[in-house]
């Protein structure tokens, strides 16, 4: 969205209405365009009070059996092959080297790359957690050694919204 309609988000509030954020899947302005929204109405300084609902983020942390006192939420990795992986090498180290859950997203029509990516790069005892359509019906969270995922013909991800979470 322009940042000039973004301002004219925040007409309701001039005339002391109440507006409403909702994100489409998980938390708004948690790994979610709407932070843009809250930017600007926090810059304005309007009152912000946001409320509790799922994140798919957090609830495939909660289902990966991954370390939860210890994680980050990296977005995006870089979208060049050669940048990616060498990103992955870097977060496969704070695993082992801090104990800490990475976790990160993907565009789906690249799930299969990134991936693809993982299972090039990472140790085979590396645990890969792969958390697609949080909350639906066809919800799956299944997590498995980069050597297991290695015997998979299907992942299951292409083009669906897919968590992605590494630890050891």
């Amino acid at each position: 969205t322009d940042d000039k309609e973004i301002e004219s988000f925040l007409l309701p509030l001039q005339e002391k209405k109440d507006i409403f954020l909702m994100s489409e899947a998980g938390l708004p302005c948690i790994a979610d365009p709407g932070q843009k929204v809250v930017s600007l109405a926090q810059k304005k300084q309007y009152k912000i009070i946001p409320l509790v609902g799922p994140s798919s983020i957090y609830l495939s942390l909660m289902a990966s059996g991954f370390n939860g006192q210890n994680f980050a939420f990296l977005g995006y990795l870089p979208v060049k092959e050669d940048e990616r992986e060498k990103k992955i090498k870097e977060i496969e180290n704070r695993i082992y080297k801090e104990n800490q859950t990475q976790i990160f997203i993907e565009a789906p029509y690249r799930n299969e790359k990134m991936m693809m990516s993982l299972l090039k790069v990472l140790n085979n005892e590396t645990k890969i957690c792969l958390a697609s359509n949080i909350t639906l019906s066809s919800q799956s969270i299944k997590t498995k050694t980069v050597n297991n995922w290695k015997k998979e013909k299907d992942f299951g991800i292409n083009k669906i919204n897919t968590i992605f979470l590494i630890y050891k």
